[in-house]
């Protein structure tokens, strides 16, 4: 196995998308080679993807094979057996945040400061980029430009909203007015205001500081809030975080669709109700800089599946992968600039080349309530538009097409209908801009159509991202 394709295994078995096929190549290769299986678990380690490997029954021993095989000792435990284990097929397979026992034990991790791998600052250091503003408002020294490089210190916004991307694939907005400090690679302190921010596996161990609490990201979504008083609320859109209180030290691992809150005058980690809507930055975040007539961005909501959501007067778009490596050649419906009509779109078929493209993806979707014994009408029309801070490469406007790409392509957490029921249909048409940001929709869709349902796939190609690295 060469060098290249051992990195692309590698990414493959962290990111939880490494098929049969490549697992057993990758079991191949360590019988023929034991320093390649001693190789991949070092890598593993450095990576600190070992929170992609499946808990075994015995989960108290898998806590202390992950502990022991991060601590910087030569004396720690090979591992090699649990990555074997993960490639090869067990129905006891889960994810590792399924278990308490095994949240217990990154927590331990955490508070021994073993966790966290990002690397210590250097001199004149930057440590993100601006990479997108939305009606932004600097106050103090600091104005920044789009593009523009950050090192150490505040950056405080008077209004609008800023999407800051660190290493790592990490990104952050910040909503103003917010006074937000960059204190190093993957360490940041939020004084007031309000910041969401997503971190890929890569970015695991990124940390947010407050007056009251320090915020350990385990690989997820957040948003933290911090009240002119100090006060601190932080919630879980998806994976978890660890939180530990300043005053009383007691440490949490708050999960997906959970709330905690510090209020002043007590230390304690206070439960408290979900609302992702407090949060403005999320479309920012997720890399929809506009939307406009008939679509709305779908705010973050736990447990959140396409097909349940309804909508009879919007077209939804919903995020579903950042970030993600095409490995394969897919079938798509569009690749180039220009407007659709139903015979450009329907049964279109070509192709897009994976050229080692790193892509974002989004769902765009019609799903009007169910109304029974309701008589068909004529034809709805939805124009509306969205614009993202990344060239669009291709559209899947074909039902077969959606779900030949929905497990690589798609959200793993979400349920996808089967089915050509999911094309576009007669009527419809579809517009990409000559710069491919932004991409214009008009849809006619029956009404009183049960099952009525209409999705696009759009792909988005971020392979040029000023990300530091």
């Amino acid at each position: 196995m060469n060098d290249e394709r051992f990195l692309e295994v590698l990414e493959g078995y962290a990111d939880g998308t490494l098929d049969e096929k490549a697992s057993r190549e990758l079991l191949m290769a360590f019988a023929e080679d034991a320093g390649l299986k001693a190789r991949f678990v070092n890598e593993l380690r450095l990576q600190n993807s070992l929170r992609g490997l499946p808990l075994l029954d015995e989960a108290d021993r898998r806590v202390n094979e992950v502990m022991q095989c991060i601590l910087p000792s030569t004396t720690s435990h090979d591992v090699s057996a649990a990555v074997l284990s993960a490639l090869r097929p067990s129905p006891k397979s889960n994810r590792w945040y399924s278990t308490v026992k095994w949240a217990a034990g990154i927590a331990a991790v955490i508070t021994l400061g073993f966790f966290v791998m990002w690397s210590l600052p250097k001199a004149d250091e930057s440590l993100a980029t601006v990479a997108h503003q939305i009606d932004a408002t600097w106050s103090g020294d600091r104005k920044l430009a789009s593009g523009a490089h950050i090192g150490k210190g505040h950056l405080r916004l008077a209004a609008g909203v800023v999407r800051l991307d660190f290493a790592k694939d990490v990104r952050l907005t910040l909503e103003g007015p917010a006074d937000l400090e960059l204190i190093g690679p993957g360490e940041t302190r939020l004084h007031s205001g309000k910041l969401t921010a997503n971190v890929p596996p890569d970015g695991i161990g990124f940390q947010v500081h407050t007056e009251r609490a320090k915020v350990v990201d385990l690989g997820t979504t957040f948003g933290v809030s911090v009240g002119a008083n100090g006060a601190t609320d932080v919630a879980v859109y998806e994976g978890r975080v660890a939180v530990t209180s300043l005053a009383s030290r007691e440490e949490k691992i708050i999960d997906e669709g959970d709330e905690v809150s510090l209020n002043e005058g007590s230390g304690a980690l206070m439960p408290r109700k979900f609302n992702t809507r407090t949060f403005r930055g999320w479309p920012v975040l997720f890399g929809v800089v506009n939307t406009g007539g008939k679509i709305r961005f779908a705010y973050p909501q736990p447990h959140l599946n396409p097909a349940d959501v309804t909508d009879g007067d919007n077209i939804v778009i919903f995020p579903e992968r950042f970030a993600t490596k095409l490995r394969t050649d897919f079938t798509v419906s569009v690749t180039e600039p220009g407007d659709y009509g139903p015979d450009e779109i329907i049964g279109r078929h070509t192709t897009l080349a994976a050229e080692k493209r790193r892509v974002n993806t989004y769902l765009i979707q019609y799903h009007p309530p169910q109304a029974k014994n309701t008589a068909k009408s004529d034809p709805k029309r939805f124009v509306g538009e969205v614009s993202f801070d990344r060239p669009i490469i291709a559209i899947i406007a074909d039902g077969d097409q959606l779900t030949a790409s929905d497990q690589v392509l798609g959200k793993k957490r979400f349920a996808y209908p089967q089915g050509t029921e999911r094309s576009l249909k007669n009527g419809d048409h579809l517009s990409l801009s000559q710069d491919r940001r932004t991409l214009k929709l008009d849809w006619q869709v029956m009404q009183g159509i049960e099952h009525g349902l209409d999705q696009i796939r759009v792909i988005v190609d971020v392979s040029d991202s000023q990300n530091l690295r």
